[in-house]
């Protein structure tokens, strides 16, 4: 069984062809100007239009061709709607408006768990200051080692030491900081979805008022007392 060509392969031999009746018109004329006596006028026209009936195909092959990636494309183009509208049809926005609704509940306990720890560690810190200074001035070269209790030595940051010969550190992070490693954590396996998250946190607002705006369903879940109002 002969194969058959796709539209690409058409127009190649079509191209190779008239390249090869135009060189072999060429060498008619270039002969002919050399004194050839044997080449007639007939055999040259004859040549001449052997080469431009090729450049015809090559225009009918070129048709050919569009055509055939018009019907792909309309083709590719019925099958992304049928998915669409399959989505549309079948995607349970509900679903995902409870999984976001579980996971801002989730996320804003952290935020609250960490600003109360947060708080409180700032307060130890306030204390531990305190002493510090009036140790400083009474004389004590290190209040840590003689009262027990000293600041961290990283700058900036908040927290104490607590021990004479065995100290630990209590360090806080900040709610932002919770809240982000959340983020973070939740995404960490996957680079690009991490950067994706990353880049997204910085608009978090304006991406929140999108996805309600997008979503009927979680905008439902999350509309506002003035939204519902309305």
């Amino acid at each position: 069984m002969a194969k058959t060509l796709t539209p690409a392969e058409i127009t190649a031999a079509a191209v190779a062809e008239a390249e090869q009746a135009e060189q072999h018109a060429a060498d008619l004329r270039a002969a002919v100007e050399n004194g050839d006596a044997t080449i007639t006028p007939a055999v040259l026209a004859e040549a001449d239009q052997a080469g431009m009936f090729a450049r015809l195909r090559i225009k009918a092959a070129e048709k050919k061709a569009a055509a055939q990636a018009d019907t792909d494309r309309h083709r590719r183009a019925d099958a992304i709607a049928a998915d669409a509208r399959a989505l549309a049809e079948q995607d349970d926005e509900a679903d995902l408006a409870v999984k976001m609704r579980a996971a801002v509940d989730a996320l804003a306990a952290v935020h609250a768990a960490a600003a109360n720890r947060h708080d409180r560690i700032k307060e130890m810190a306030r204390r531990v200051a305190v002493i510090k200074v009036e140790a400083e001035q009474a004389g004590v070269p290190d209040p840590r080692s003689r009262y027990g209790v000293g600041p961290t030595a990283v700058a900036g940051e908040t927290g104490l030491i607590v021990g004479k010969t065995d100290p630990i550190a209590v360090r806080s992070v900040s709610p932002a900081d919770a809240v982000a490693a959340v983020v973070g954590l939740a995404v960490s396996g996957d680079a690009v979805a991490l950067k994706a998250a990353t880049e997204a946190c910085q608009y978090a607002a304006a991406r929140a008022d999108r996805v309600r705006r997008d979503v009927p369903a979680v905008g439902d879940a999350f509309a506002q007392p003035a939204d519902r109002a309305a």
